[in-house]
Protein backbone atom coordinates (compact mmCIF):
# COMPACT_ATOMS: atom_id res chain seq x y z
CA UNK A 1 0.00 0.00 0.00
CA UNK A 2 1.78 3.18 -1.17
CA UNK A 3 1.49 6.31 1.01
CA UNK A 4 0.38 9.50 -0.31
CA UNK A 5 3.52 12.43 -0.50
CA UNK A 6 2.51 15.57 0.94
CA UNK A 7 3.05 19.22 -0.87
CA UNK A 8 5.69 21.55 1.03
CA UNK A 9 3.84 24.43 1.68
CA UNK A 10 5.32 27.56 -0.33
CA UNK A 11 5.27 31.20 0.25
CA UNK A 12 5.27 33.62 -2.53
CA UNK A 13 4.52 37.46 -3.24
CA UNK A 14 3.74 39.35 -0.35
CA UNK A 15 3.25 36.50 2.33
CA UNK A 16 7.27 35.60 1.36
CA UNK A 17 8.60 39.08 2.00
CA UNK A 18 7.09 39.42 5.23
CA UNK A 19 7.91 36.51 6.40
CA UNK A 20 11.63 36.74 5.70
CA UNK A 21 11.24 40.27 7.39
CA UNK A 22 9.85 38.27 10.55
CA UNK A 23 12.72 36.07 10.43
CA UNK A 24 15.45 39.07 10.02
CA UNK A 25 13.98 40.87 12.79
CA UNK A 26 13.79 37.72 15.42
CA UNK A 27 17.56 37.19 14.23
CA UNK A 28 18.68 40.67 14.78
CA UNK A 29 16.84 40.51 18.46
CA UNK A 30 18.81 37.70 18.99
CA UNK A 31 22.37 39.24 18.16
CA UNK A 32 21.35 41.96 20.36
CA UNK A 33 21.31 39.85 23.47
CA UNK A 34 23.98 40.07 26.00
CA UNK A 35 26.14 37.50 25.74
CA UNK A 36 26.39 35.20 29.12
CA UNK A 37 29.53 33.06 30.24
CA UNK A 38 28.14 29.17 29.96
CA UNK A 39 30.95 27.88 32.68
CA UNK A 40 29.67 30.67 35.17
CA UNK A 41 25.99 28.74 35.40
CA UNK A 42 26.00 26.57 38.77
CA UNK A 43 24.41 23.94 36.46
CA UNK A 44 27.26 23.82 34.67
CA UNK A 45 29.79 23.36 37.55
CA UNK A 46 27.25 21.14 39.40
CA UNK A 47 27.78 18.45 35.99
CA UNK A 48 31.89 19.15 35.54
CA UNK A 49 31.64 18.10 39.22
CA UNK A 50 29.72 15.20 38.69
CA UNK A 51 31.68 14.02 35.79
CA UNK A 52 34.91 14.65 37.43
CA UNK A 53 33.89 12.56 40.00
CA UNK A 54 32.84 9.32 37.66
CA UNK A 55 36.01 9.52 35.44
CA UNK A 56 33.97 10.09 32.26
CA UNK A 57 36.08 11.72 29.40
CA UNK A 58 34.28 14.67 28.45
Amino acid sequence: MALAIKAIPTLYGDEARRFREMADETEHKYDLRPKRDLTEDPRYQAMRKILERSNISY
